[in-house]
């Protein structure tokens, strides 16, 4: 009994450890290019890039081993993934956080977060011609930590894709049943992503 638990687990985690590692290829390859235009151009922002990648990378390498961070470590890397973002996209998109003071003591499932705002670039801003935006909301609530993200929208199915389906699977194997998510497209051309993580592992 003792072997088949000790397998399970090491096979839940090897899971895990899948699907929290996968970062959107796509996001590599135009940050790459997006660099290498910078670095030809001699740019002023081409090192700060840099070292926002690499900070990036280190990040998905090193949270690949851990069940939960500390939500600051990937608030910080959000930050940097909106900046490669906006290299691309430059006045195309508006970005507008907000996160609670008093979300030091937090702990969160790695990549959670940065799925969600890679998720709300590809179904909302990739497909927009122009005016695309994205709003994410970071909160303690009194149900738990509060994450509400919100985009722009002209797929038919916004949102709908791998990228969800592997956050749910990853949810489901770290918060089990302490945790809601919920989507909706609210309005015409607007997509959102609630997501209620009522542990505070």
């Amino acid at each position: 009994r003792e072997d088949y638990q000790k397998l399970m687990r090491e096979r839940v985690e090897a899971e895990l450890r899948f699907l929290k590692v996968q970062l959107n290829p796509h996001f590599l390859f135009n940050t790459l290019n997006n660099l290498y235009y910078l670095t030809s151009e001699k740019s002023e922002k081409a090192p700060q890039a840099i070292l926002q990648l690499s900070e990036m990378l280190d990040y998905v390498m090193h949270s690949s081993k851990s069940m939960f961070v500390p939500l600051e470590k990937e608030l910080k890397q959000v930050e940097n993934y909106i900046a490669l973002e906006s290299l691309r996209y430059e006045e195309r998109v508006k970005i507008t956080t907000k996160f609670s003071d008093n979300l030091n003591e937090r702990m969160i499932g790695p990549m959670i977060l940065i799925t969600l705002i890679e998720n709300a670039f590809k179904h909302g801003v990739m497909p927009v011609a122009r005016n695309a935006w994205i709003n994410l909301v970071v909160e303690d609530s009194e149900r738990g930590l509060s994450i509400v993200i919100s985009n722009s929208a002209m797929d038919a199915n916004p949102g709908e894709g791998i990228g969800l389906e592997n956050l749910k699977s990853q949810l489901n194997h770290l918060y089990k049943d302490n945790y809601t998510m919920k989507t909706e497209r609210s309005k015409v051309n607007e997509f959102s992503v609630t997501l209620i993580l009522n542990q505070s592992k």
